[in-house]
């Protein structure tokens, strides 16, 4: 008798983590991580991992884009199945250059890759035909730099690692 009860309070127990289990959707169901890629007929912004080399180029991981960006962390994006988390990381592995000056290019091999961007950056590439402007916080407010176009900058002190948004003049 004692021992069904103890196979009855196992079978409780199992059934109520159970419940638990599938209640709880993969940490990974909702979080999509990207970067807003350009195509070979777009110039691009690229932001960079790590600083620009002796040489003058960037080569490390790092985010394109060739928009205005409210913040470097990502934004939500409502689906039919709910809300989406798209997170910003710093990757592109293809090598791409598309149009950075100075033959700057990104390696999504080399460290940085997976990280997130916002507060992570050390400089930026501009190939687009417009400036862009990195800020310390989101929605283009405080401290920034403006990158113009043709420029391979690294990150003043105050935004290096400390990087929030950016917007395309």
């Amino acid at each position: 008798m004692k021992r069904v009860r103890i196979a009855g309070c196992l079978v409780s127990a199992a059934a109520a983590v159970g419940t638990v289990l599938v209640a709880a959707p993969p940490a990974s169901a909702y979080t999509t991580y990207t970067d807003d890629e350009c195509s070979s007929s777009t110039r691009c912004f690229a932001i960079f991992f790590n600083s620009r080399q002796k040489i003058g180029i960037f080569s490390s991981a790092c985010f394109i884009t060739n928009k205005t960006e409210d913040s470097h962390l990502g934004y939500d994006h409502l689906t039919s199945s709910g809300m989406q988390q798209v997170r910003y990381e710093f990757n592109h592995g293809s090598g791409f250059h598309g149009g950075l000056p100075n033959g700057s290019y990104c390696q999504g091999t080399d460290p940085g890759s997976g990280w997130s961007v916002k507060n992570n950056a050390a400089g930026a590439s501009n190939g687009d035909t417009r400036s862009h402007r990195v800020y310390y916080n989101s929605n283009q407010m405080g401290t920034s730099q403006t990158i113009e176009s043709g420029a391979n900058d690294n990150l003043v002190a105050a935004l290096k690692n400390n990087n929030a948004s950016s917007k395309r003049l």
